[in-house]
Order: C-alpha cells, then structure tokens, then sequence
C-alpha cells in the first residue's frame, strides 16, 4: 500500500552538486596525473573517488518534505536516510522565516534549534515545538508549507 501524503516537495541540494562535481573533476585530474606516471594505483583511486561522490549524493542530494495525516516528514538523499518526522499534534506555532547565507546550507545548529535546509539562506518554515524545541526546515514556498500542515492541527492549538 503506497504511503499516502498531502503535500510533497523536493528540493535538489545545487550546492553540494556543484563542490562534488568541482571535486570529481580535480580527483579525476590527480588520478589522471598519477595513470601517466606509471602507477598502477589509479584504478583503485578512481573506484573510491566515484564510491565517495556517489554516497555523498545519494545521501544529502536534495530535500524532501512531505506531510502526512499525522506527522510532518522530511529526508535528505535519495536513499531515505537520514530522515526525521514530528507528530503533528507537537507543532504548537509555525512560523515563516528568512535563513541567512551565513549560516549555510545542510544540518545546522544543535538539537534544541536545529535547521535543514538545501540553500545558501533563504525562505523557511520555522515549526515551534511544545517541548521548546525548534525545526526550521528551509523551503521555497513557507506559506504553501503551511497551509497543508496548519489544518491538520489539533483544533485546540490553533
């Protein structure tokens, strides 16, 4: 039975597209050197330069959000992992914000006030937890967001 949400969206992670491939590139130049010295380490080099670019991808590529019935989702990669969800009954304030460039792009911040987020800066949905925690989960669209998780919400909160 297929997992059944209301709201999805994705978010490909341009940044860490950009330096893996800035990486791949210049990897591959130095095994290139290393081949045309005669070495016959090159192959091994160019397997764990791939492995590693790949897992990086498939791991961290993009962002996905998703909201269900009950919980609010969201994952980086494309493997599913790693993934986080928040009932939504423990939302109790959401909260349009404005990341900064700054603070940079991927898992920022401690547990207590964490940010996920696939731009350098940008919009966010700020999602105030009854346990004082805060989830800032960078998106393009903070209103759309929130208009899917807003009704979902136990009547008595909002």
């Amino acid at each position: 039975m297929p997992d059944s949400h209301a709201y999805r969206h994705v978010q490909t992670y341009t940044t860490l597209w950009v330096i893996l491939l800035a990486c791949a590139g210049f990897g591959g130049y130095m095994i290139w050197l290393e081949a045309t010295s005669g070495s016959g380490e090159s192959p091994l080099g160019l397997l764990v330069l791939v492995c590693s670019l790949e897992g990086g991808l498939l791991l961290l590529g993009r962002l996905v959000i998703t909201v269900h019935p009950h919980e609010l989702r969201w994952q980086f990669g494309y493997v599913g992992w790693p993934r986080w969800s928040v009932p939504l009954e423990e939302i109790v304030q959401l909260e349009p914000v404005q990341t900064s460039f700054a603070l940079g792009s991927g898992i920022r911040g401690p547990a207590q006030h964490r940010l996920y987020n696939v731009t350098m800066g940008g919009t966010a949905l700020r999602l105030h937890l009854r346990d004082g925690r805060t989830v800032t989960l960078g998106t393009p669209e903070p209103a759309r967001l929130a208009s899917f998780i807003e009704p979902r919400l136990p009547a008595a909160d909002h």
